[in-house]
């Protein structure tokens, strides 16, 4: 998934309306790992060393009944003009009734979908935490130094960690409600894409710096990472990237959180 143009970055302003909390949030020890795959497709490649330092990870992607509270403190803005929710695709499950947002009956939760990368950035600088970068990201799909090399977030077999095409059928499934990875992190493979902070760069890896790497300094495509309900199975692997144009929702695109570690 990819869109042409140039972006630049805003920058959302004024104090933060939720208090940094911990809760639902795994810590992550920093350390260094292999990232990339040498089997997967040319943007995996070359497998190389990076390290990322200690930071909090949602256990969960944001789910419709989060987002519902997001918005009602802070309206559904646009950027860019384009909405942080597309809330008038008839696959979103969220809806205004009464003058507020409610996620639609038996969708809280589910994970949000149809939010743009800014609409997901903005939760989280209401909520006193950012997106992932896209290193911190694989480092906690693939179980950070207590992981294993599998395939996907937890096991070689993509049945136990993920919705996706051939099981979903054809829609989100509540969080948490296949296995986890070793790190207890859930939907890290499928459900749905995951917004990462970085811009996408092709060969970003070729010259990715070895320490906390945050992605080239500008693009036209953030990056998205883990499949999901109406992907194949490898577009579920941790090694697997993907890119869209960071204006757009769609019906397979929803993010968790990270944290700093004090």
């Amino acid at each position: 998934m990819q869109k042409t143009g140039t972006f630049q970055d805003v920058t959302i302003t004024g104090t933060m309306s939720q208090p940094v909390s911990h809760a639902d949030m795994v810590f992550v020890q920093g350390g260094t790992f292999f990232m990339g795959s040498n089997d997967g497709y040319d943007n995996e490649k070359p497998i190389h060393k990076v390290y990322v330092k200690d930071f909090y990870i949602d256990k969960y992607e944001v789910t419709n009944e989060q987002f519902c509270k997001f918005l009602n403190e802070k309206g559904n803005q646009s950027e860019g003009g384009a909405q942080w929710l597309d809330i008038k695709d008839t696959d979103c499950k969220i809806m205004k009734q009464g003058g507020r947002y409610v996620p639609a009956t038996g969708y809280a939760n589910h994970p949000v979908i149809d939010v743009s990368w800014y609409g997901a950035r903005a939760f989280c600088q209401w909520a006193g935490k950012r997106l992932p970068t896209e290193a911190e990201w694989e480092y906690a799909a693939r179980g950070a130094s207590a992981g294993s090399a599998t395939t996907y977030a937890g096991s070689n077999n993509v049945d136990h960690v993920a919705w996706y095409r051939d099981n979903s059928g054809g829609s989100t499934h509540p969080v948490g409600t296949k296995q986890a990875n070793e790190l207890g992190l859930y939907d890290m493979s499928g459900n749905v894409w995951e917004w990462c902070a970085d811009w996408y760069g092709h060969d970003y890896y070729s010259k990715s710096p070895y320490e906390n790497p945050t992605g080239p300094a500008s693009g036209n495509s953030r990056v998205l990472r883990g499949g999901s309900w109406d992907d194949d199975t490898n577009s579920c692997r941790v090694a697997s990237r993907g890119w869209f144009s960071p204006f757009n929702g769609f019906n397979n695109l929803g993010f968790r959180v990270v944290q700093d570690s004090p």
